[in-house]
């Protein structure tokens, strides 16, 4: 963990007309408490069982990382952010390329992820872009929020198959979750703005199309996207997707869509599958 500060919206000179206007009186500093998993693979080694010392990653990423950014204002405290927009990606990549030259040889950077909010993460994962960070390497998450109502009964079933099979589930007044909802995009990083895609936009899009379409529905009954469907959580995260998948704008993908129902039972979807 590290904590720093960041300036909102850079001076015209560093980013010409993508912020002309802009003054010192105009941007705003920041500060967030960042949360950095590293994950390494590697063989085991037969004399210890271990693949590394996890004291030696430690070190590493203390000196490399953690001492570079911890209690500084990035933008003028790291020469390479001086002229760059400081984001939860372009961190992600500068502790890529650090971490990359200075681990131990005997094993190989396969993740990272950087907390910047507890509802808001950016990933790399080396296992889809093998080497050096590539421009659709990189992966932003973000949480959202809504409570609703749904009946498991299948009209395939008899009643009794239905209650056999669903249980309290298949109560015909139906029941009710609060779901948490993690979307993730992917994508290359804007060269101007440091994301993958705006935050903004992306809640924007997500409450639209989703949030304020469901909360406090009955997915049975008000959501004629379900009409003849059963509203499994299995389904909506599929229906999910589907509504969010075209409307994220070029060259950002979504990448994968994460329904928890409750605290044991997640559902993931990330496209491909045709049919239900």
């Amino acid at each position: 963990m590290f904590s720093a500060a960041k300036i909102v919206g850079l001076p015209q000179e560093r980013h010409g007309a993508v912020h002309t206007g802009a003054t010192a009186e105009s941007q705003v500093i920041t500060g967030n408490n960042y949360w950095l998993d590293v994950t390494v693979s590697g063989a085991i080694d037969p004399k210890t069982g271990i693949i590394v010392n996890i004291k030696d990653i430690d070190a590493i990423v203390r000196e490399h990382v953690v001492q570079v950014f911890d209690k500084k204002l990035i933008n003028s405290a790291v020469p390479e952010f001086m002229d760059a927009p400081v984001t939860a990606e372009t961190l992600v990549l500068y502790i890529v390329s650090k971490l990359m030259s200075t681990l131990p040889s005997m094993v190989e950077l396969v993740g990272i992820r950087l907390e910047e909010a507890p509802l808001q993460w950016v990933e790399w994962r080396s296992r889809d872009a093998p080497g050096p960070p590539k421009e659709n390497s990189m992966q932003s998450t973000r949480v959202y929020e809504f409570a609703a109502s749904h009946r498991l009964h299948s009209p395939h079933l008899t009643e009794e198959q239905n209650v056999e099979l669903f249980g309290k589930c298949n109560y015909i007044h139906g029941h009710g979750h609060n779901y948490v909802l993690e979307v993730t995009v992917a994508g290359p990083i804007d060269s101007c703005t440091g994301q993958v895609i705006d935050g903004e936009l992306m809640d924007s899009i997500v409450n639209r199309e989703v949030v304020d379409r469901y909360d406090h529905k009955h997915f049975n009954h008000d959501m004629p996207e379900f009409e003849g469907l059963i509203p499994s959580s299995e389904i909506i995260t599929k229906v999910i997707w589907e509504r969010l998948n075209d409307k994220v704008p070029a060259p950002a993908r979504l990448d994968r869509v994460l329904l928890r129902e409750t605290a044991r039972n997640i559902f993931e979807y990330r496209g491909g599958i045709d049919g239900f």
